[in-house]
């Protein structure tokens, strides 16, 4: 059963049991070892962003906040990372460099 509150390795596990896909499989598939899959679906590693958009992509979901009384700050964090789930691990680091020069520079805009 896929629930919101469960932790992210419960359900990508949940959801490769539901589409009957065996550990070895998704693992080969994302392109990552068998005992870091493990890892990821057991919550003794978090997978990087890369490979949690492999996993996601492989397993054909659709991940979605659905939260009816977003803050405006939950409503730049999920736009940020649907912009950061769309691009490279260079062009990841590279935008995460950007936001925290801004973030350090705040008090000369704001």
């Amino acid at each position: 059963m896929i629930n919101a509150d469960s932790s992210l390795g419960d359900n990508i596990r949940a959801f490769r049991k539901m589409k009957e896909i065996t550990v070895e499989e998704l693992a080969e598939a994302v392109g990552i070892s068998e005992s870091h899959l493990k890892k990821i679906e057991s919550g003794t590693r978090q997978p990087s962003m890369a490979t949690y958009q492999r996993i996601v992509e492989v397993l054909g979901i659709k991940m979605v906040i659905d939260n009816q009384e977003e803050t405006v700050k939950e409503k730049c964090l999920a736009k940020a990372q649907n912009i950061l789930l769309d691009k490279t691990e260079s062009e990841v680091k590279y935008l995460v460099r950007v936001l925290e020069c801004a973030a350090d520079n705040l008090d000369l805009v704001v």
